[in-house]
């Protein structure tokens, strides 16, 4: 078992800042790349919406919720387009109340940490503990309340098992907690650390009876939107905290094995992954630009003549590589690879390709996409494929956005 003393508790730790200052750089890199960019509306509302879906997915699977990405999507968007007064949650399962009570506490708190409103406050806490947990979560636990029993959380698998501060303590120690989150020695640590800290000391100490971890990943989301790290949008940590559950709460577990606290690991696995979530914000912004710039360049060579009949492009291969600017878009909107693959075999059986294709030979369509590869609009490359039949060979192909400086 992990062992705090919490008859001689503080509020303190140590920290080797030169651990995560590299991953601080980036952050700061990647923050100032993404805000110096102004985004068409339906860029920043589609950014905003997969952050908020991945928060709140993030941060309920890691309390076991298994409600996939799309069904979070849908009932995000259900909750939105219900009015109050129509907001009848009788016939939802404990798993869709979650998901519903973390949405709308992800939007009271994006109100609440505007960068010009008041710091946080223990009511504050509270007010969120309610949202997260009201009619979901009432075992043990009484909404917007801290606990008045014992509680032991984790396991010896993930680090070992934490046993929370004692309920007698409680109300002492969440005021010294808002205290801390107020002192100069924390708002003097980088807005990163100020977040993961707080997320750590409200977590270890443990005040409700459930959602913990959830109140906890709020206050640290909240604290980073109020610094104005929430970039295009809204969201924290969560859903790297989901896919790295393991690290996470093991880590959790590690700091707490002395006093003061040794919150090197645990700051610089934090660090590491809110730079990698804001390297994802760029890498959907790149891929976004990337495509409009290239469909303006397919434009300027379909209506650039290298004879006296001819253009660069001809009407079909202009209208294939507009086809492929949509169908090559990564699955994961996030992810580094600005263009997805398409094997030869799929292009085949595209509908656009069968129709645009018709009434010539294989050989003119191959013809034409070797001719595309040869002048850089594509790359075609040797893949193994798996099927049915074992591996087999295939064409790989993918947009080639070199071509914007060469056309």
């Amino acid at each position: 078992m992990v062992r705090v003393d919490w008859k001689n508790f503080k509020f303190d730790y140590q920290l080797d800042r030169f651990g995560p200052f590299g991953y601080i750089v980036q952050i700061e890199a990647y923050k100032e790349a993404a805000l110096n960019l102004v985004l068409p509306p339906e860029w920043r509302e589609r950014l905003d919406k997969l952050n908020r879906v991945r928060a709140v997915r993030g941060t309920t699977a890691l309390e076991g919720n298994p409600l996939s990405e799309a069904e979070v999507a849908h009932q995000l968007d259900l909750m939105f387009e219900i009015s109050p007064s129509e907001n009848n949650t009788s016939n939802l399962t404990q798993e869709q109340l979650q998901i519903r009570n973390a949405g709308a506490a992800q939007a009271w708190v994006r109100m609440r940490f505007a960068p010009e409103h008041a710091p946080i406050s223990l009511n504050d806490i509270l007010h969120m503990h309610k949202m997260v947990t009201k009619e979901s979560d009432v075992k043990d636990n009484v909404p917007g309340c801290v606990r008045n029993h014992y509680v032991t959380v984790g396991t010896p698998e993930m680090g070992g098992v934490h046993k929370g501060a004692p309920p007698s303590d409680l109300r002492k120690l969440m005021d010294g907690f808002i205290d801390f989150l107020n002192s100069k020695r924390l708002t003097e640590e980088h807005p990163v650390i100020q977040a993961l800290l707080a997320h750590f000391f409200l977590v270890t100490i443990h005040p409700f009876g459930d959602g913990n971890g959830r109140v906890s990943r709020l206050v640290e989301a909240g604290m980073l939107f109020k610094h104005n790290y929430n970039v295009h949008g809204f969201y924290g940590l969560s859903n790297y905290f989901y896919r790295n559950e393991a690290k996470y709460k093991t880590l959790l577990q590690k700091s707490r094995g002395e006093c003061p606290f040794d919150m090197t690991e645990f700051i610089n696995f934090g660090a590491e992954g809110f730079a990698s979530e804001l390297k994802g914000i760029n890498s959907f912004i790149k891929t976004k630009l990337n495509r409009v710039v290239y469909r303006t360049m397919l434009v300027r060579a379909f209506n650039r003549r290298v004879g006296e009949r001819r253009r660069l492009l001809n009407q079909r291969e202009y209208s294939l590589l507009d086809f492929l600017i949509a169908e090559t878009e990564p699955i994961d909107p996030f992810s580094e690879n600005p263009s997805r693959q398409i094997t030869f075999t799929e292009l085949l059986q595209a509908p656009y390709v069968r129709a645009a294709y018709r009434n010539f030979s294989p050989r003119t369509f191959t013809r034409e996409l070797f001719r595309l590869r040869d002048r850089g609009f594509i790359t075609i490359k040797v893949i193994n494929v798996e099927g049915k039949e074992g591996k087999r060979g295939d064409l790989a192909l993918a947009l080639d956005f070199e071509a914007i400086g060469k056309y």
